[in-house]
């Protein structure tokens, strides 16, 4: 975080950019940034977990299940950078929404239950259960 009037100006440069372009609101270009190509999901997964401390990103960011499921979704990258980046975004996400005062909200405490299973489920593709698979050869005769 920085100074009040600091904070003040860069929530309005984000918000009027956000109206000067064809999404209208910040939600809807963190999901038209999140929808790019990796490299530039990379830099939106960095975007997202630095602005999400402050609570007008935080409740822009929940306005919108899509961004919710695409932070969420282990499958959605699939480099190491993307993985550990998409963790850290969920991450973050997942303690703002903790330090809120919002949490009363059901829509709110459905969506940190999703990032608090992702987040524990870690960057790199774990899958919720994993079971034993039996695997069955058959012999090779000449």
């Amino acid at each position: 975080m920085v100074k009040d009037d600091a904070e003040e100006c860069l929530r309005r440069l984000i918000y009027a950019t956000a109206a000067n372009s064809s999404k209208l609101t910040p939600s809807g270009l963190y999901l038209s940034v999140l929808q790019q190509d990796p490299e530039v999901r990379l830099a939106a997964y960095r975007l997202i977990a630095v602005l999400v401390v402050r609570p007008w990103s935080l409740m822009e960011v929940c306005s919108k299940q899509e961004i919710i499921n695409m932070v969420t979704d282990a499958k959605m990258e699939t480099t190491k950078k993307g993985m550990e980046a998409r963790h850290e975004c969920c991450a973050a996400i997942s303690n703002a929404l903790s330090t809120s005062n919002r949490l009363n909200d059901a829509a709110l405490a459905g969506i940190a239950a999703k990032l608090q299973e992702a987040v524990k489920r870690g960057p790199y593709l774990a899958k919720r259960h994993i079971e034993a698979q039996p695997v069955v050869v058959t012999a090779d005769r000449f």
